[in-house]
């Protein structure tokens, strides 16, 4: 009986096919006897597939397993197939649960693997630069975003898409020998067009970085974004203060893990393995990978807030992060007095100073000779140089950390290689426990 009704139902099948020349895919559904006949309407040839790997080229099929069959069908008048149109016999089957293992950061120039689950399951990958893959596990280096799709091989269900990200990081060592962090001033340098401190590629991978490193700003990594953050701003608020200079420091750690040199060849930077030395507030011991670990916590946890506790807070962030970078460079840095210049910010009541500087005599540098003194309330670190009216720095005087008292030094009229400089105006720039100074004298020849 079961028989008859099938060979009634292609009849009718291909009469309808007869009417309809140019036969699209649509599939029929007979049930006999609790077995289900599934037929196409129409077409000159056709194939099936469906659970478990079955495939056919009848025209009907008996579907003797649960799950969904698939169909093509080619009309050769057109010389064409059709696209795949499909029929669920019995209850749809749970898709399977889609999942990715892997880290989700790999070292640049090297590869991750990543792996769906293990089963009988077909796998579709597609991920950044067309990337595609149908394999359960692939190896990737690329960053981005990928997805996975798994299709149950057994039941043709299809799973929702799986997703996960790729970052790619430097892991190569951080370059520390040697390196001169910068101040905030000086980063901001890097945003001018006229006299830029890095080459745009340089700063675009500090940009980048210093975005990476915290979760207190979100600026996509631009170079315009870091500009933002190391500008001087007039009226600033406490935290944007605070921000401003720990940027500057983010910005410092992630050129010397890149190996970033300014214009002149000097290597710029911190080490995150230096301790920090005479630097009220920070504990004796602490790194600078420490503090900037400790200093993220607690700006996460603050706000925009005129609590006097978080005021307090930013105002020792801000103060503590320009004394490590300015504390932690050496006399092999080159032209670091000229930037230490106008660092401040402009926001708040100044912070107490342990320092005064005044020059030795009541007049004008004659031919050398010239001396200068300093008073410290306690020991703490002082950094001067002679610096020419562009900025430039003409000679390396002192650096280190002195103790409490009057100290006296001399300048002789000669550049760091022993010339003598020419007659004008000179500078007496730098910081003395913190606190940036500038004394302007006189060469007469």
């Amino acid at each position: 009986m079961r028989r008859v009704l099938i060979a009634i139902a292609v009849c009718t099948l291909i009469a309808t096919g007869a009417l309809d020349a140019a036969a699209q895919c649509s599939i029929s559904t007979l049930e006999v006897n609790g077995v289900t006949t599934l037929c196409a309407m129409g077409g000159d040839a056709w194939e099936w597939s469906g659970p478990g790997g079955f495939t056919s080229t009848d025209m009907c099929i008996t579907a003797a397993a649960q799950g969904l069959y698939s169909l093509r069908v080619f009309d050769a008048t057109a010389g064409t197939w059709s696209d795949p149109c499909t029929q669920q016999v019995g209850n749809a089957p749970p898709p399977p649960v889609c999942s990715i293992t892997g880290a989700d950061s790999v070292c640049a120039g090297s590869s991750v693997s990543w792996c769906g689950p293990a089963g009988n399951f077909g796998y579709s990958w597609v991920g950044p630069n067309a990337f595609a893959a149908s394999t359960a596990c692939v190896d990737l280096s690329s960053a981005g975003l990928y997805a996975l799709t798994l299709t149950d091989l057994a039941t043709g269900a299809t799973s929702d898409p799986c997703v996960q990200t790729l970052r790619v990081v430097d892991c190569s060592a951080p370059h520390t020998s040697d390196v001169c962090p910068r101040p905030a001033r000086w980063w901001a340098f890097g945003c001018s067009d006229q006299q830029p401190t890095l080459s745009a590629d340089a700063f675009a991978s500090v940009a980048a970085g210093v975005d990476a490193r915290s979760a207190v700003w979100d600026y996509g990594g631009t170079a315009q974004g870091l500009c933002a953050l190391v500008g001087r701003q007039r009226h600033a608020t406490e935290l944007s203060a605070a921000k401003r200079q720990y940027a500057a420091l983010l910005a410092n750690l992630t050129a010397a893990a890149l190996g970033i040199t300014d214009n002149n060849g000097q290597t710029i930077g911190l080490d995150p393995n230096r301790v920090i030395e005479s630097v009220r507030g920070v504990p004796a011991g602490t790194t600078v990978g420490q503090w900037a670990s400790a200093t993220e916590q607690c700006m996460l946890g603050m706000s925009a807030s005129t609590r006097r506790a978080e005021r307090d807070n930013c105002r020792r962030i801000r103060r503590q992060a320009r004394e490590i970078i300015a504390a932690a460079h050496s006399g092999a840095c080159y032209g670091q007095m000229s930037s230490m210049a106008d660092d401040d910010d402009d926001v708040g009541e100044p912070d107490a100073t342990s320092a005064t500087f005044s020059a030795g005599g009541s007049g004008p540098l004659a031919g050398g000779g010239g001396r200068m003194r300093w008073t410290l309330t306690r020991s703490d670190q002082v950094e001067l140089s002679v610096v020419d009216i562009t900025g430039r720095r003409i000679r390396h005087l002192v650096s280190g950390v002195f103790s409490a008292g009057t100290h006296e030094f001399t300048w002789d009229g000669r550049d760091d290689d022993g010339r003598a400089v020419h007659a004008g105006a000179y500078f007496v720039a730098g910081t003395i426990g913190g606190q940036r100074t500038s004394q302007r004298l006189f060469i007469l020849r």
